[in-house]
């Protein structure tokens, strides 16, 4: 009888392994990772207390965050372009109550020591833009 009650439980876990297996490999479905680098990508979906509104708000920023990798500092058009993708990406974030600290978090996957500097120097001289709140696209 112990045996059979045991066999039982052992079938419930792995019922229960396997369905939150398959959620974890099922949720970049519902994330649109394209442009995102692989390794970012997977710390975000890695990150389960996160709703799946909110990992779309950090891959938001962090599509474009990593345009600044590529970005010409002196061409004042490309910084005002993604100047205003980030400041977008981060009022997405805002609205679906994406901490600060957990932006923070994103950046520091998103950059190594040798690209924080350029980042800082981007976020130091790119313009503050006012958004229209009616017009904004949250993915």
């Amino acid at each position: 009888m112990k045996s059979y009650s045991m066999k039982k439980i052992y079938i419930a876990f792995s019922f229960v392994l396997i369905a939150l297996t398959g959620c974890q490999m099922v949720s970049p479905i519902f994330v649109n990772y394209n442009g995102v680098r692989r390794d970012v990508a997977t710390w975000i979906n890695q990150q389960t207390f996160l709703s799946m509104q909110q990992k779309r708000s950090l891959a938001q920023i962090s599509k474009a965050q990593q345009k600044v990798y590529r970005l010409d500092l002196n061409n004042h058009d490309a910084v005002f372009s993604v100047a205003k993708e980030n400041q977008i990406a981060i009022h997405c974030a805002n609205i679906n109550h994406v901490s600060d600290k957990k932006i923070k978090q994103l950046q520091q996957h998103i950059f190594d020591e040798s690209s924080w500097a350029k980042f800082q120097q981007f976020e130091q001289s790119a313009p503050q833009i006012k958004l229209d709140a009616n017009t904004i696209q949250c993915d």
